[in-house]
């Protein structure tokens, strides 16, 4: 990846930290690794098919999600063909390319699956995402060995023969069956036994399942969908925001608000003053 690419990276670890207001994308070049975390904005990637790269999203809209590209999955690119990618509506996406010969491990890959979803990996990004953005003067060894990790193990899964079968378990069709079905009922309470029956699955199979389809538990993808909910209202709306948390099914304002801001960095109140500012 060259610095005339899409996707740039940072000199060194002192560059962990952007104005979120102004750049929303934090970048990191430590030891071996390049480390690009985004978030939800317009995502763009050149990728000259020069090193290993990849690809996890954290947050993604509904018409990318359908296409395999959900929050949660990731996604190995070997070296070998260059791939451009142009997503104009917003997502949160954590980029990593390896130096070096990093592509060892990936060459008896014959077809890296894309949209693969994994426990590990999740957590392994979820910790990359998080010293991105909450230390000030994180390690650069430990940025490295945390994104060589994430790499070892997303090859491991890739390679595994159950991966597809705990994949494929949700098809596409009763995906978009289900998140039509939670989106419409976002206003009330959703038991996962009620999920499980949507898409005529056994609550424990279908909690497996969905785990391994979409990257979080039916709980949390619920929740998620509630707060895009919210942001969105919040950004076309002026409902108070009680109104918005009865509205999308939190048992009260302090409820959300406390949902709201973990998944965020802001209170509802404060993200509704950003946008009229």
């Amino acid at each position: 990846m060259s610095a005339a690419e899409v996707i740039p990276f940072a000199r060194s670890a002192s560059a962990l930290r952007d104005a979120q207001g102004d750049n929303p994308i934090l970048t990191v070049r430590a030891g071996s690794v390049r480390v690009r975390h985004q978030a939800a904005v317009s995502f763009d990637l050149s990728y000259a098919g020069d090193r290993p790269m990849l690809l996890y999203v954290f947050q993604a809209p509904r018409s990318v999600a359908e296409q395999g590209c959900r929050p949660g999955a990731f996604a190995l690119l070997k070296p070998g063909a260059s791939l451009e990618i142009h997503h104009p509506e917003p997502m949160e996406v954590l980029a990593v390319a390896y130096d070096g010969d990093r592509d060892v491990m990936l060459r008896d890959l014959e077809d890296v699956p894309r949209g693969a979803t994994d426990p590990g990996v999740r957590l392994l990004a979820q910790e990359i995402r998080r010293v991105l953005r909450d230390e000030d003067a994180a390690d650069p060894r430990y940025v490295e060995a945390l994104a060589e990790s994430l790499l070892v193990r997303a090859a491991t899964v890739a390679a595994s023969p159950q991966l597809a079968a705990a994949t494929t378990a949700l098809t596409p069709h009763k995906l978009r069956r289900l998140t039509a079905f939670i989106d419409a009922n976002l206003d009330r309470p959703l038991q996962v036994a009620e999920l499980a029956a949507e898409v005529g699955l056994s609550r424990a199979h279908f909690t497996r399942a969905f785990q391994s389809a979409v990257g979080l538990s039916p709980h949390r993808f619920v929740l998620s969908r509630r707060l895009e909910e919210v942001r969105a209202a919040l950004e076309r709306t002026s409902h108070d925001l009680s109104t918005l948390a009865a509205r999308y099914g939190f048992s009260s304002h302090a409820h959300m608000s406390s949902a709201f801001r973990a998944a965020f960095g802001a209170t509802p109140s404060s993200y509704r003053r950003a946008l009229a500012s």
